[in-house]
């Protein structure tokens, strides 16, 4: 987990070191309640000297429904941000690769009254972020994150996200620069 320090001075590299961007719509699902949109975010500055790699969840209109502990993930203080209630999979043809990882989490202006939860690393790090950015390389397949809520287990978010070919090839090139060299389907980059 990186420290939201890390993430201040990581957030200030994105900006002037060739930050690279991939977004997907998808939906998402708070317990019983109805369905409603979602955005992937990946974002990657492959600055060798403080660039960050993050896969972000952005919540819609969690400002106006306050239907989830949101305020538990904000800030760096946050009482859930050292707590690994994020978990991540993505399921191909193939099979799944999954990771269980703390998110830190803001509200954020666009979309408006929307709440973005974020997991990060440094670049070209062998960490949990980039193991499974290195798993979205190839197949399509359908990418889920389940947010569990921080004072009760069982209350989750759940979004989804399809992946056709084209967004797999998308989302591997925005994050291509801030994986770890030797990782395989990052080739001499």
């Amino acid at each position: 987990m990186i420290v939201p320090s890390i993430l201040a001075a990581s957030a200030l590299t994105l900006a002037a070191a060739g930050f690279q961007q991939f977004a997907q719509p998808g939906t998402m699902k708070i317990g019983s309640g109805e369905t409603r949109s979602a955005i992937l975010h990946v974002g990657c500055s492959p600055d060798r000297d403080g660039g960050a790699l993050s896969i972000e969840l952005v919540a819609t209109e969690a400002n106006t429904r306050k239907d989830f502990d949101y305020e538990d993930f904000e800030g760096p203080d946050a009482p859930a941000g050292a707590k690994a209630l994020s978990h991540i999979a993505w399921t191909t043809a193939a099979g799944t690769t999954e990771i269980t990882h703390a998110a830190a989490g803001w509200y954020a202006p666009e979309p408006p009254e929307s709440f973005m939860f974020g997991v990060t690393q440094m670049s070209h790090y062998r960490q949990d972020p980039a193991k499974l950015l290195v798993a979205i390389s190839v197949d399509p397949g359908r990418l889920v994150w389940t947010q569990t809520g921080f004072d009760n287990a069982k209350r989750q978010l759940v979004a989804s996200f399809e992946l056709d070919a084209a967004a797999v090839k998308r989302l591997h090139n925005a994050a291509s620069s801030c994986l770890p060299l030797s990782m395989p389907t990052n080739p001499g980059k």
